[in-house]
């Protein structure tokens, strides 16, 4: 694998010092919402994790095997290092920075919400999620390297170091700090209230500044034929989750801002994320979606240009394995292959 470097303007930088495999194919795996399993209960019945996870370390051993030329060349995590009712005590940051660190090669990290947005649950320990959110700056994202044992550079976003830019042969990489639990935005029960939703709205606008730099850097390139984004949130099937009192969608500008790309760039688009913990890879993107989840059926398609119908036919959503059924997807990358990326769900033995 080639180093990759990263400089100040990010530009310039990104496409001198990024360049291809020698044979501009390559694979990584991405995996997330785990560990979940096991947990226990402490002196004080309060639910906690347990360690070690034996399911995911099974999972790190299978991604970091070179059999069967099956060698990966860095992981994605993307998010949910904890169960969702469990303590957001410090011990869960350290130990999963361990975790991270038995990579045998890079590991990008980008937060879910179950490690701060709710930790301000009784369930979680009744905790400010932005004094979680502080830790896991401090953990995770004190330097413009990857985590893993093969660590190379990447462009950090000024003020908000979780999010990431790299490129890799024919592919921007991109990851976005947007979670579970509805983004952040628009929660007006529980402790440690946002009424203005100031959080989520500096971090939102970093979020869309940082997805056009992404898309900037894909356009600066001819040889960039794909943008890989990656988040912790469900934007689609759970852009407003039931049950919770939203009246607003914390990933409304995202969805906007994705379609609007993804229709201009020429670029094969992907999004990884999670949440929902059902392993999936389709294309959910349409001209009107979600808007149509708003209102009552029949929705009124809108046309996409190039397209038959209202689908966004460059774009394809993957949705990891998570929880219970704990395994990882492999991605391949060829410049050669019309798709650019390939997509194969690898199930771990004893899992």
């Amino acid at each position: 694998m080639t180093t990759r470097k990263a400089g100040n303007c990010l530009l310039t930088a990104l496409l001198a010092a990024g360049a291809a495999l020698a044979d501009d194919r390559y694979s990584f795996a991405v995996i997330g919402d785990m560990p979940y399993a096991p947990t226990a209960t402490n002196s004080l019945n309060q639910l906690v994790q347990a360690y070690p996870a034996d399911a995911y370390q099974r999972v790190i051993a299978d991604i970091n095997s070179d059999d069967n030329d099956d060698k990966i060349d860095f992981t994605i995590h993307i998010g949910d290092i904890k169960a969702g009712n469990t303590l957001c005590s410090d011990d869960v940051y350290s130990q999963n920075l361990t975790y991270f660190n038995s990579f045998k090669r890079g590991l990008i990290f980008t937060p879910g919400d179950n490690e701060w947005t709710d930790c301000h649950r009784a369930n979680n320990g009744s905790m400010d999620p932005l004094n979680r959110l502080a830790l896991i700056r401090t953990t995770y994202f004190s330097t413009n390297q990857t985590l893993g044992q093969n660590r190379f550079n990447l462009t950090r976003q000024a003020g908000f170091p979780e999010n990431a830019i790299w490129k890799e042969g024919p592919v921007v990489f991109v990851t976005l700090h947007q979670p579970g639990s509805n983004n952040n935005r628009n929660r007006t029960t529980g402790l440690f209230l946002d009424l203005t939703d100031s959080e989520y709205t500096a971090r939102n606008a970093a979020n869309m500044a940082w997805l056009d730099q992404a898309f900037a850097l894909a356009a600066a390139d001819n040889k960039v034929k794909g943008v890989a984004i990656f988040s912790q949130a469900n934007p689609f099937e759970r852009f407003l989750e039931p049950g919770q009192g939203y009246t607003v969608s914390g990933y409304a500008d995202f969805i906007a801002n994705l379609r609007s790309k993804a229709l201009t760039s020429g670029k094969r688009v992907v999004y990884f994320g999670g949440d929902t913990h059902y392993m999936r890879i389709d294309q959910p993107l349409t001209g009107t979606y979600p808007a149509c989840t708003t209102t009552a059926p029949p929705c009124t398609a809108v046309a996409v240009p190039g397209s038959p119908t209202d689908r966004v036919n460059n774009f394809s959503r993957i949705e990891v394995f998570a929880q219970n059924d704990v395994h990882w997807i492999k991605v391949e990358v060829s410049d050669t292959d019309p798709g650019v990326f390939k997509f194969t769900p690898r199930r771990v033995p004893g899992n």
